[in-house]
């Protein structure tokens, strides 16, 4: 069913309310714009498939009491814009069930897409063939409307799966926390690029923060990309070259953004290492990791990726979570105080 009236969604809400879980996935459109335009809302509630056109109505507010009823437990794969939409439009969503996420809390290491997951758990090979779809086109023909049902279709069984190993393995409860920390955000802003390049050379957080808001700052403005301020891999070439004719040329700026992106470069400045961080330190929490990793069968990256490690270990910001506390951080913590003694027994580390 295709939902295109207001009266069509006011029907569809009051039926949906009644549910207990239902399986979710958004389809937008972000190339020239900062904030994702939505397009299509597939909904599955373990029966029926039901895909709002987001375009088509005028008034998405039914569907708030729905997505945010704290009732109704929301499946979804890969959630991230998912919920950045949903916030956009003052909808928060709570409680979810992301199984991109429980796959992680299963022993998978990198986020699996959803049609790997689909293939793996249920044996069925999808077509992706509309993945980078223009999705603000109308009508949607047949081979669309099959393409955004099949979106939810398998969402039911690799939440039965996952759910069952989450509470085999005993990590239930902490994947349980990282869904309810699930729409906080973070105060750091990161790109992976500049962070990997630095070598011995390091910045003052703060001020590569302050470069990076601006940013931010200026394409919410204008509802743009943020790489039409300036590109991720650009970053590094004008902090050590002071070279800012992309910016002076830019014409998304007026001539007053442009000086302020400037002097927020300007105010950077790359410091030689007196005391590199010690590669010890480095290489004995990647093994701790490593062995939190395979004992509680969770994701490394899902622990502590390299840029959290690398954050953490210059001005002691840690990864969001009390799970991660208690598995991974309180022994850490211990390292970098010179605290903690390591043993190997069976050829497994203990760490005391």
């Amino acid at each position: 069913m295709i939902i295109q009236s207001n009266s069509a969604l006011i029907n569809f809400c009051k039926l949906a309310l009644k549910k207990k879980i239902l399986y979710i996935d958004t389809e937008f459109d972000r190339r020239n714009t900062y904030f994702s335009r939505l397009s299509y809302i597939s909904i599955y509630d373990g029966k029926k498939y039901s895909i709002i056109d987001a375009l088509a109505l005028k008034n998405l507010e039914p569907l708030s009491k729905v997505i945010s009823n704290k009732k109704i437990l929301k499946v979804l794969h890969g959630s991230h814009q998912d919920l950045e939409i949903f916030k956009n439009l003052k909808i928060l969503t709570q409680p979810i069930f992301d199984t991109q996420i429980a796959a992680q809390f299963c022993g998978y290491e990198q986020p699996i897409s959803y049609a790997n997951a689909v293939l793996k758990v249920c044996k069925v090979n999808l077509d992706k063939n509309l993945q980078n779809f223009d999705w603000l086109k109308r009508p949607a023909n047949k081979k669309i409307i099959e393409y955004l049902k099949n979106d939810v279709k398998f969402l039911k069984k690799l939440h039965i799966h996952f759910e069952k190993i989450l509470k085999k393995n005993k990590n239930i409860k902490f994947f349980n926390e990282e869904m309810n920390n699930i729409n906080f955000q973070s105060n750091i802003l990161s790109t992976s690029v500049i962070r990997k390049k630095f070598n011995n050379e390091s910045i003052s957080l703060n001020t590569f923060q302050e470069l990076l808001k601006i940013r931010e700052k200026f394409a919410k403005q204008k509802n743009i990309p943020k790489n039409w301020i300036f590109k991720d891999e650009s970053i590094l070439n004008i902090i050590k070259n002071n070279k800012y004719n992309d910016i002076i040329k830019n014409k998304n700026l007026s001539h007053d953004e442009k000086k302020e992106v400037i002097d927020k470069f300007k105010k950077i400045r790359l410091i030689k290492q007196k005391k590199p961080t010690n590669r010890n330190i480095i290489e004995m929490i990647k093994i701790i990791r490593s062995e939190i990793s395979k004992k509680y069968k969770i994701s490394e990256q899902l622990i502590s990726n390299n840029n959290d490690t690398k954050i953490y270990i210059e001005n002691f910001i840690k990864k969001r979570g009390l799970w991660r506390e208690k598995i991974f951080y309180k022994i850490t913590d211990r390292l970098i105080k010179y605290k903690l003694q390591v043993k190997i027994k069976n050829n497994n580390f203990i760490f005391n």
